[in-house]
């Protein structure tokens, strides 16, 4: 069932209700008149909570704190019992009876005090609907993230203690000891810094972007012990978006492929550049990678690795984040948009 159903559901259950109660302790026999009035009094209620949501959708208040959504909500019912006693009072002109005596200021204050409540009941329902949605979906949203991060996680965790990776980057390091023992040992470094930051970064929501910068760093740097003269890289990064968060392991994984699906696959190997920069409230990260992007020819895994991580960004940031991927002259560049985020 669509939410303009159930809103128009509901409203026919509230007000019929009310009327229904009306007719139930009316005192007396129940006049032709009475029942026209009730009609119109039902159909009064439903038109003017309808104009007063339509003010609610209109002015945003479905977005406002409490504090500010208090003190409108009594104004406004205020005046919309202001409004539905005018309406009251016509009808009863119209139907040729008596309207209440507008000389006795006592009864045209309880009254419209009464009608107010009216709508202040329709507030509380509507506005506490409205959050009871708001919250559940929030809720659903940190589920989604949460399972998200997790595969993210998992799949890091593939790579990084992958036996092939490992194998590699051991093997590499081993063929150094003996003719560059120093340069061994910042190879052991590396790895170990990386499997550490990589566990603690994967336990996190948010991260600053210097960390993920090192993470990607000592990745790079160990693959460039493998790959040596194969590989080069270079960074270009606005400083003052250092300390901003960044989603943990996102830019790993992308420059990751690069190496794996771009300067693996070259002879003659080629380069990756990261640059990230300030733009319009937003952090534009871009890699460059030698190669061609080639999305029928990628394995599995790493079509899971990109997703993932388009819905990682969705979750977390909405419409606001974009992760795209092509080529690029005769590089392929993957370009990663997210808003700012202070630490």
């Amino acid at each position: 069932m669509s939410k303009v159903v159930s809103y128009w559901i509901a409203q026919v259950l509230g007000w019929g209700t009310l009327i229904t109660l009306g007719l139930i302790f009316q005192k007396g026999d129940i006049q032709p008149e009475f029942i026209l009035e009730a009609a119109l009094f039902f159909l009064s209620g439903i038109a003017i909570t309808h104009l007063y949501r339509s003010i609610i959708i209109k002015w945003n208040w479905l977005t406002l704190k409490l504090i500010k959504l208090i003190p409108l909500v009594l104004l406004v019912s205020i005046l919309l019992s202001v409004l539905f006693f005018s309406a009251d009072f016509m009808m009863d002109y119209f139907l040729g009876r008596r309207p209440i005596i507008l000389n006795n200021s006592g009864k045209v204050i309880f009254q419209i005090l009464s009608y107010a409540s009216y709508f202040l009941f329709w507030s509380i329902i509507y506005f506490g609907y409205h959050l009871f949605e708001k919250s559940r979906e929030q809720e659903i949203r940190n589920i989604k993230l949460i399972a998200t991060k997790n595969v993210a996680e998992l799949q890091n965790l593939r790579t990084q203690l992958n036996p092939h990776f490992m194998f590699n980057s051991m093997n590499s390091i081993r063929a150094l000891v003996d003719e560059n023992p120093e340069k061994a040992k910042v190879g052991i470094t590396k790895l170990s810094n990386l499997l550490r930051s990589t566990l603690i970064a994967g336990k996190k929501d948010l991260l600053p972007f210097e960390d993920e910068l090192d993470i990607v760093k000592d990745y790079l740097d160990l693959e460039k012990i493998r790959f040596e003269e194969r590989l080069n890289f270079s960074f270009e990064i606005d400083t003052e978006l250092l300390k901003r968060n960044f989603p943990p392991l996102l830019l790993q994984t992308i420059v990751e492929n690069a190496v794996k699906h771009g300067i693996s696959s070259l002879s003659q190997g080629g380069r990756v550049y990261i640059s990230a920069k300030m733009e319009d409230d937003n952090m534009i990260i871009r890699v460059l990678n030698s190669g061609n992007y080639h999305p029928d020819k990628r394995s599995k895994s790493t079509a899971i690795g990109i997703e993932n991580s388009k819905k990682r960004l969705q979750i977390m940031f909405g419409d606001k984040a974009h992760l795209k991927i092509g080529n690029y002259a005769d590089e392929v560049r993957t370009t990663i948009t997210l808003p700012l985020i202070n630490i």
